[in-house]
C-alpha cells in the first residue's frame, strides 16, 4: 500500500491532553486516535477511532470519529474508501465545521486518481476566501497542477506564479512553470526556471532530465552527454532515457563504439524505444555483419515517414541483399526509392532495386518498367542512368504486367533492334494468354504484330504461325487456319518440338474443310512418328483417320484405324467402338455391327453416345428382318431417352417398324403420340405426312384434320410461302454476316409461330452469345424452349440458356436447365455442354459428389474439348479435397500447376498451396506458392491470393516485416479491383 505524502494545514497545537491519553473512556480514545492522525499514525489513528464507534459514542464523538478515520485512510492512500467514508461523512453530517475540509478531502481523491478534470471541477465549486492560509495555498497548487496536467497551459502557468512566493510550494511552482516553458519549446524561460530549483527534493530533481533534453535538442552533445551521465542515476523511471540521450550525443560526436553500448541497454530497458536510437543502432549492427539483427531493429524504424524511415528501407534492403534474398530486398528498396526525403538515399536504392530485379527478384504486381523510366525522368543525368537503360529492355522481358510493357514500348519513339526484339516477345506472350483466356481475336491480332517483326527472331515469327493457325481454327476460318500451319511447317526445323502438333492441328483444319485425303495424310504422320505428343493424341488421330476413310467409303480401311484409336485410349474409346460398329453396318454385317454396339454399351453406360447406338441397335435388326426385336430395342429407346433427337426418330421408326409389320392400329398411335408428345419437332411433321398418307388411303382426311387440329402447334397442313421466302432470305443475311440479324428480328416479328421460327430464333440466339449480349441470348433461348421444346434448334438453346443464366448468377436455374439438357441432348458437343454446366453450377453451390460425378464422367468421354480438359480436372480436384480426400485432389493440381499460363494451373497451383499451409506442411506450402508468384502467370487475382498467402506463411515463421511488406507493396501496386483482395490485405494488416 502506498502512503500518501501530501502537503497539509491540519498541523495545530496540542497541549493538555497527557492525562487523557492514557484514559479508557470514549474521550480516551477519542484523544489518543487524534493525536496518533496529528502524529502521522494514520493505522493508529483507525484502530482508535473504530473502537470508539464500537462504544456507544455521542453524535459529536461519532463525528469526529468518522471524520479523522476518513482522512486516515485518505493519507494512507486508500482513495477508494476514503471516497466512500468522506461521501458518507458529508451526507451525515451536513453542518459539521469540518464539511470544507470533507469536500476539500474528496476533490484531493479525484486529484491523486488523476481525474484531474473531475478534480478541477470539485475544487472550483470550493470558495477560496473560506480557506485557511494553508489549505488555500494547497488548494491553488492542486489547481494548478490539474489545469497543467489538462494542457491549460496558460491558466496554470498563472496559478504556479500565484505560488512563487510561498514557502512550501515555491520550489515547485517554478520546477513546474519551467517545465510548461519546456513543453511549449520556450528552451530560454526553461531553462532560466529549471535551473534556479532546489533539485535535491521533488519535483527539483527531475530539472536535470529536462535541461538535459534542451540540451540535446539544441544539438549542444557534448553538454547533453555530460548531463545525461550525471541525471542516469538521480530519478530511476529517467535512466532509460538518459541513456539514449548519451548514446546519441556520442554517436553525433563521432563516438559510435560507445553509443552503442548505451543504445543497446536503451533498447533492452524500454518496452518502445524511439526510432533514432533504433536507427543508429541498426546501422551499426548492419556495419558489422550482424545483417539479421540489423533488419529486426530497423524494421520499426520504417514507420517514420521521413528522412530516417527512407534510409532504413535502404539499409534493410542492402542488408537482404547481401544476404541473397533478393525478394525482400526488392520490397524495402522500392519503399526507399518512392519516398523523396533524401535525393542521394533515393538514386541509390533504385539503382540497388535494379540490380536485384535484374537478379531475380519479384514484388506484388511491382513494375520495374515503370519504375526505370521514372527514375530516367527524375534522374537523366544520373551515373547509373546507362545501366538503368539496359535494364529497361531486361525489365520489360522479366516484368509480369506485359501489357504496361507494351504500353510503354509503343511510346519509345526509335525503338532500338533490342527494344524490338522485346516488342516481338511481349506480344507473342500476350497472344497466348489472350488465347488462353478465349480472346481469339486479339490474340490473333498480336501473334500477327509478333510475325510482323520477324527479322528480329525468325524463330518466334515462325511459331506465331503454330498460334495464328489456333486462332482461325477456333473461328472457324479452316481454309486460313491450313495456311498458317503449313507455313509454320514449311519455316520450321525438322526437330522443332512442335512440328508434329502443327501436322496435327493442319489435320483438323482441312478436315474443316472437307479435304479428307489431305486431312488423312496429315494423321497418318502423326502416328507414324507423333514425337512428344501424348497417346491420347495419338488415339485421336487414328479416330480422325478412320473419319477421313469413312467419307471416302473405305470402310474396312476406317473400322482398323477405330481398332487401333481404341487399343490406345480404351479408357475414351465409346466413339471408336461406335464408329467401328457403324462400319460393320455399312458392309451389311449387321450381325457384327450388333456385338460391338451391344460391347460399346456395356463398356460405356454413361456415355453421350448411348441414344445413338441404341437407335443403330434397332436399325440393324430391321435390316436383319427382326422386326419384334427391332421394336422392343424402339420402345427401350424411347423410354430411357424420350426427349433427345434420337428418342423421338426412334419413335418414328418404330411407328413405320409396325407399320411394316402390318401392325396399322398401334403405327397409327405411334405416328399420334410423336406429334402429339412433340408437335413442334422434325419427326413431328414427317410424322403428320406419313399419317396423313395412311388417313388418305383409308379416306378419312377429315378425321386427320380434327386430330391434327386438336394438337397445339402440330404441323399445318400447308405452309405459306412468304413464310419460307422471307426466312431464307433472313437466313442468307445472317450466313453472309453474323453481326446481320434486322432481317431475322423481322421475320420474328411479321411471322410468330411460322414454320421456320425455331431455326430463325436460333441464329438470334447464337448471334447474341457471340456478341456478349446474354440477357438476349436468353431472351431467345427461352423463346425456343417454351415455344418450340420438340424442336432439334432446342438442344443448343438449353445449352444457350443453361449458360446465360449461370452467368446472370441464377445458379439453381441454370442447374435445371442443365440437367434437362443432359437428360434429352443427342449431340455429343450438347452432352458436354450440359455435364460441363451441371459440374460448374454445382461447384458453386457446394454440390461435390456431382461434380465428382459429371468431371469423370466428362473424362471418359472423347467429347470432352481440350481448351476445357484443365477446368474439369481442376473442379474435380477442388470437390475432391472439399469432400476430405486431400491426397487425390493434391495429384492432381501438381500436375495441372505445371502449365500456370492456363487459369486452372494457376488456381490449382494456389490451393495446392494453401492444402499444404492449412495442413502445417509450411515448407511445401511455401516451395509451391514461390512456384505461383514466380510463374508471370496473367492470372493476376491468383498471383495477389499467392502473394497473400506467402504474406501469411512468413508471419507464422515469425518474419513479421516481410510479411507486411508483402502486403503493402500488394496493396499500392495490384492493379485489379476485386474488394476481396484488399479486404483480406486490410484484416492482415490491423
Amino acid at each position: 500500500m502506498k502512503r500518501m505524502t501530501i502537503l497539509s494545514a491540519m498541523a495545530a497545537t496540542v497541549a493538555g491532553m497527557t492525562a487523557q491519553v492514557n484514559a479508557p473512556e470514549i474521550d480516551g480514545y477519542l484523544s489518543r486516535g487524534t493525536l496518533m492522525y496529528r502524529d502521522q499514525n494514520y493505522q493508529g489513528a483507525i484502530d482508535q477511532l473504530t473502537q470508539l464507534k464500537r462504544m456507544s459514542p455521542d453524535s459529536h464523538q461519532a463525528e469526529e470519529a468518522d471524520f479523522y478515520i476518513a482522512l486516515s485512510r485518505l493519507y494512507r492512500g486508500e482513495l477508494s474508501e476514503a471516497r466512500q467514508l468522506l461521501e458518507a461523512f458529508v451526507g451525515d453530517y451536513p453542518s459539521s465545521s469540518h464539511m470544507l475540509t470533507a469536500l476539500m478531502s474528496i476533490a484531493d481523491c479525484d486529484f491523486y486518481e488523476s481525474e484531474y478534470e473531475q478534480a478541477l471541477a470539485r475544487y472550483n465549486a470550493i470558495p477560496e476566501s473560506a480557506l485557511d492560509l494553508a489549505a488555500a495555498e494547497d488548494y491553488r497548487y492542486r489547481k494548478a497542477y490539474s489545469l497543467m496536467k489538462l494542457d491549460d497551459w496558460d491558466a496554470a502557468m498563472n496559478g504556479f506564479a500565484s505560488l512563487r512566493s510561498t514557502k512550501r510550494y515555491s520550489n515547485a511552482a517554478r520546477f513546474y512553470q519551467g517545465y510548461i516553458y519546456y513543453a511549449q519549446g520556450d528552451y530560454s524561460k526553461a531553462k532560466e526556471l529549471l535551473s534556479s530549483v532546489n533539485t535535491s527534493t521533488a519535483p527539483g530533481n527531475r530539472a536535470d532530465y529536462y535541461l538535459t533534453q534542451i540540451a540535446f535538442t539544441e544539438g549542444d552533445y557534448d553538454k547533453a552527454l555530460s548531463m545525461a551521465r550525471k541525471a542516469m542515476n538521480t530519478v530511476a523511471e529517467f535512466t532509460p532515457e538518459m541513456q539514449r540521450i548519451a548514446g546519441e550525443s556520442l554517436y553525433n560526436l563521432g563516438d559510435e563504439a560507445e553509443a552503442v553500448t548505451y543504445l543497446e541497454k536503451y533498447v533492452a530497458a524500454t518496452n518502445d524505444p524511439k526510432p533514432s536510437a533504433l536507427y543508429i543502432l541498426g546501422v551499426s549492427q548492419y556495419k558489422s555483419g550482424d545483417l539479421d539483427e540489423a533488419v529486426s531493429t530497423l524494421g520499426p524504424v520504417t514507420a517514420c515517414d521521413d528522412a530516417m524511415g527512407q534510409s532504413a528501407y535502404l539499409y534493410i534492403g542492402q542488408a537482404y541483399l547481401k544476404q541473397g534474398n533478393v525478394n525482400s530486398a526488392l520490397l524495402a528498396l522500392e519503399k526507399a526509392y518512392r519516398m523523396d526525403y533524401d535525393k542521394k538515399v533515393q538514386e541509390t536504392a533504385f539503382y540497388n532495386y535494379a540490380v536485384a530485379k535484374m537478379e531475380g527478384g519479384r514484388t506484388p504486381f511491382g513494375s520495374s518498367v515503370t519504375m526505370f523510366e521514372d527514375f530516367l525522368r527524375r534522374y537523366p543525368d544520373s551515373r547509373y542512368a546507362p545501366s538503368v537503360q539496359e535494364y529497361l529492355v531486361t525489365g520489360y522481358m522479366t516484368d509480369n504486367n506485359y501489357e504496361k510493357a507494351l504500353a510503354s514500348i509503343e511510346r519509345i519513339k526509335r525503338p532500338s533492334s533490342a527494344i524490338l526484339t522485346a516488342k516481338q516477345r511481349v506480344l507473342y506472350i500476350l497472344g497466348s494468354r489472350d488465347l488462353a483466356a478465349g480472346n481469339v481475336s486479339q490474340a490473333l491480332k498480336r501473334f500477327q504484330g509478333a510475325k510482323a517483326l520477324s527479322s528480329q527472331n525468325k524463330a518466334m515469327a515462325t511459331e506465331c504461325d503454330l498460334w495464328i493457325g489456333d486462332c482461325y481454327y477456333r473461328q472457324g476460318k479452316y481454309t486460313e487456319a491450313s495456311k498458317a500451319y503449313s507455313d509454320y511447317l514449311r519455316y520450321s526445323g525438322a526437330n522443332s518440338s512442335n512440328r508434329m502438333l502443327a501436322t496435327y492441328d493442319l489435320g483438323y483444319s482441312r478436315f474443316g474443310e472437307k479435304r479428307y485425303s489431305e486431312a488423312r495424310q496429315n494423321f497418318e504422320k502423326v502416328v507414324k512418328q507423333p514425337g512428344n505428343l501424348g497417346q491420347d493424341i495419338v488415339a485421336d488421330s487414328y479416330n480422325r483417320i478412320g473419319d477421313c476413310h469413312y467419307y471416302a467409303s473405305a470402310f474396312s480401311e476406317a473400322a482398323a484405324n477405330y481398332d487401333k484409336a481404341y487399343s490406345l485410349n480404351p479408357e475414351a474409346g465409346d466413339y471408336a467402338l461406335f464408329q467401328k460398329a457403324m462400319m460393320r453396318g455399312l458392309a451389311r454385317d449387321y450381325k457384327g455391327k450388333l456385338e460391338i454396339i451391344d460391347d460399346m454399351m456395356s463398356r460405356y453406360p454413361t456415355s453421350g453416345l448411348m441414344p445413338s447406338a441404341l437407335l443403330e441397335k434397332a436399325e440393324s435388326y430391321v435390316a436383319l428382318n427382326r422386326a419384334d426385336d427391332a421394336v422392343k430395342v424402339y420402345r427401350d429407346l424411347v423410354k430411357r431417352y424420350p426427349t433427345t433427337s434420337q428418342g423421338r426418330n426412334g419413335y418414328l421408326q418404330l411407328a413405320i417398324t409396325l407399320m411394316s409389320q402390318g401392325n396399322r392400329r398401334q403405327a397409327i398411335d405411334t405416328y399420334k403420340e410423336v406429334i402429339s408428345s412433340y408437335p413442334t419437332s422434325e419427326e413431328a411433321r414427317v410424322a403428320s405426312d406419313d399419317l396423313k398418307r395412311i388417313y388418305a388411303d383409308d379416306g378419312n382426311l377429315d378425321d386427320y384434320a380434327k386430330f391434327i387440329a386438336s394438337v397445339p402447334n402440330a404441323p399445318k397442313l400447308e405452309a405459306a410461302e412468304m413464310d419460307e421466302l422471307t426466312f431464307r432470305a433472313a437466313e442468307k443475311a445472317y450466313l453472309n454476316d453474323n453481326a446481320a440479324t434486322s432481317k431475322l428480328r423481322d421475320y420474328v416479328s411479321r411471322y410468330p409461330g411460322g414454320q421456320y421460327e425455331p431455326q430463325a430464333l436460333s441464329y438470334l440466339a447464337t448471334a447474341a452469345v457471340n456478341a456478349g449480349n446474354e440477357a438476349d441470348a436468353l431472351q431467345y433461348a427461352t423463346m425456343i424452349t417454351e415455344r418450340y421444346p420438340d424442336s432439334e434448334a432446342a438442344e443448343d438453346a438449353l445449352a444457350i440458356k443453361g449458360e446465360a443464366e449461370y452467368a446472370a448468377g441464377n445458379g439453381e436455374q441454370a442447374l435445371a436447365t442443365f440437367r434437362k439438357l443432359e437428360s434429352r441432348a443427342s449431340a455429343s458437343r450438347n452432352i458436354h455442354a450440359a455435364r460441363l454446366g451441371i459440374m460448374r453450377v454445382s461447384r458453386d453451390l457446394g454440390k461435390y459428389d456431382d461434380v465428382v460425378d459429371m468431371a469423370d464422367r466428362m473424362l471418359a468421354s472423347t467429347a470432352i474439348p481440350s481448351t476445357q480438359k484443365n477446368e474439369v480436372r481442376y473442379s474435380r480436384a477442388y470437390a475432391l479435397a472439399q469432400l476430405g480426400k486431400g491426397d487425390e485432389a493434391v495429384k492432381e493440381w501438381k500436375q495441372l500447376a505445371e502449365d500456370m499460363d492456363d487459369l486452372y494451373g494457376a488456381k490449382s497451383a494456389y490451393y495446392l498451396a494453401q492444402y499444404h499451409f492449412d495442413n502445417g506442411a509450411e515448407k511445401k506450402a511455401r516451395t509451391e506458392v514461390e512456384r505461383l508468384v514466380d510463374s508471370n502467370t496473367p492470372h493476376q487475382y491468383w498471383l495477389a491470393r499467392g502473394f497473400i498467402l506467402l504474406s501469411d506463411i512468413y508471419r507464422k515463421q515469425g518474419n513479421q516485416f516481410e510479411a507486411d511488406e508483402y502486403l503493402k507493396s500488394l496493396k499500392e501496386n495490384y492493379p485489379g479491383e476485386e474488394s476481396d483482395i484488399f479486404m483480406m490485405i486490410d484484416q492482415r494488416l490491423k
